[in-house]
């Protein structure tokens, strides 16, 4: 008995044995193309061991000094966001006309330009173009990469594995931090072109998406590739059937008075937004500033340790993620997400207000890690002491809490609210107003503290935060369970 597409039950006659065969593949897939995910992630988090290790020596490859200025510390970070903008709507016309699998095959070429600018850079301007053409990169991975995962999976999974880009997001973290331990700045750059290959590599053995082959008039690759994907009870020819219905008369038009139309300006919109939420509620920031954090923060706690504790922490919250992504939905996982994170920044907001400060975070740029304790640490004040452990511990929660959903949410909505025969552009869209707001809120960073002091900026991102928890009680529909169409 063949189970049509949105069944309750679409694994009738499949033995359970070769059911989770076949899902263990899909998991495999996925993993494969979440590698480029660990690639940004050392893109994203690439500015913490190298202002730390810029800190202690500022030496370059060749051995002559590159002192870096507060300003170009943070355009390492917002120049990424810069370069996202372009590489989006390049992923998106990418996906669209070659495929999400070619399009992550052929970025090697531009990886291995990038990350050769930053690790052979003799002076800031140069790395900082190789940052710049780093976002480029990260902005085209994130568009065919996310497409990708999304649309592979069978639909009962398809949350679950839709999270497992951000464990892979974490590994890259943490490996970003962990190699600035033991590595100095500009070896790091090899470690992360590494990283692209291997993905790159294993994409070359992976299948296209089939909804990309259905809507690109490949129907008789869709349908191998669907057979290998969804078993024998799966009605293949209904699920083809329900792609090019989605995307009936669509072909034909153009693709920007698609996206002018009402229902999906409404999406569009909406999914705007949640990466607005997102970006503003100090996400990236923590991401990209990890190290400066701590530091600023005048914690005696390691920063290198600490930044490490908390993208692991980081890898916990994706695990409770893809538990509850398809058992309480995407849009409760956002809430209950948001809602801690507010708490966490509130906290160490209060924190950073009560501490009398007596550093200067602008300071740390050349200051060494016991002058900067030095500075801070009353050693008469016992509670002071046990105090400093507070920033430690309410950047673990706001990271464990993140993945839970502020993170994933918004770029599991991006891609599953658009029907195929848009969903590249739509979600490049979306990613580049992303990047819009990554760009703004990483460069406004040291600005924000200037005006708002640490602890005001802090509370700013716990607004944010709580007017997220509203606004998707209000305007967010649920997309779990539904077919992708």
């Amino acid at each position: 008995m063949s189970a049509v597409l949105g069944s309750k039950n679409p694994f009738s006659v499949e033995m359970i044995k070769d059911r989770r065969m076949r899902l263990f593949i899909q998991v495999l897939m996925v993993m494969g193309a979440s590698l480029g995910h660990s690639a940004i992630a050392v893109i994203a988090a690439f500015p913490n061991p190298a202002i730390t290790d810029l800190r202690k020596d500022n030496t370059t490859i060749y051995g002559n000094a590159m002192p870096l200025s507060t300003w170009q510390m943070d355009l390492m970070g917002s120049l990424v966001a810069a370069g996202t903008m372009p590489g989006t709507l390049l992923g998106g016309w990418l996906v669209a006309y070659i495929g999400r699998r070619m399009c992550m095959i052929m970025l090697a070429a531009p990886y291995a330009l990038a990350w050769s600018l930053v690790a052979f850079a003799a002076n800031p301007t140069v790395m900082l173009i190789g940052r710049f053409l780093s976002g480029i990169c990260y902005g085209v991975t994130t568009v065919a990469g996310s497409t990708y995962i999304i649309e592979l999976p069978d639909l009962p999974i398809r949350g679950a594995l839709a999270a497992i880009p951000t464990i892979f997001f974490g590994l890259g973290l943490v490996l970003t931090v962990g190699s600035g331990m033991i590595m100095r700045w500009f070896e790091i750059p090899f470690v992360a072109y590494t990283v692209m290959l291997l993905c790159c590599v294993i994409m070359y053995f992976l299948p296209e998406s089939p909804t990309y082959l259905v809507v690109a008039g490949r129907e008789d690759e869709a349908v191998k590739v669907l057979k290998s994907l969804r078993g024998p009870d799966a009605d293949i020819q209904q699920e083809i059937k329900s792609l090019q219905d989605c995307n009936e008369g669509k072909a034909d038009e153009p693709i920007w008075r698609l996206l002018l139309q009402r229902d999906v300006l409404r999406l569009l919109i909406i999914s705007m937004v949640l990466f607005f939420i997102q970006n503003f509620s100090g996400l990236n920031v923590m991401y990209f500033n990890t190290t400066r954090i701590f530091l600023a923060s005048g914690s005696t706690f390691d920063e290198n340790l600490a930044t490490i504790l908390v993208f692991l922490l980081k890898l916990g919250g994706t695990f409770v993620a893809i538990y509850y992504l398809d058992r309480i939905g995407r849009r409760v996982c956002m809430i209950l997400s948001l809602s801690i994170m507010a708490a966490c920044l509130f906290t160490m907001g209060t924190y950073l207000h009560i501490k009398t400060p007596s550093v200067d975070p602008h300071s740390t740029v050349n200051m060494s890690t016991s002058d900067l304790h030095e500075g801070t640490e009353d050693p008469d004040s016992h509670e002071a002491k046990s105090n400093e452990y507070l920033p430690l511990v309410c950047l673990t929660v706001y990271m464990f809490a993140s993945c839970i959903g502020a993170h994933p949410v918004p770029w599991i909505i991006s891609t599953e609210y658009f029907p195929t025969i848009i969903r590249g552009q739509a979600s490049a869209l979306c990613v580049m107003v992303c990047s819009l707001f990554n760009f703004a809120v990483l460069q406004l960073y040291t600005p924000m503290q200037e005006v708002l002091t640490m602890a005001g900026l802090y509370w700013f991102y716990a607004s944010v935060s709580i007017l997220g928890v509203f606004f998707c009680l209000i305007f967010v529909n649920e997309t779990n369970q539904k077919a992708v169409g």
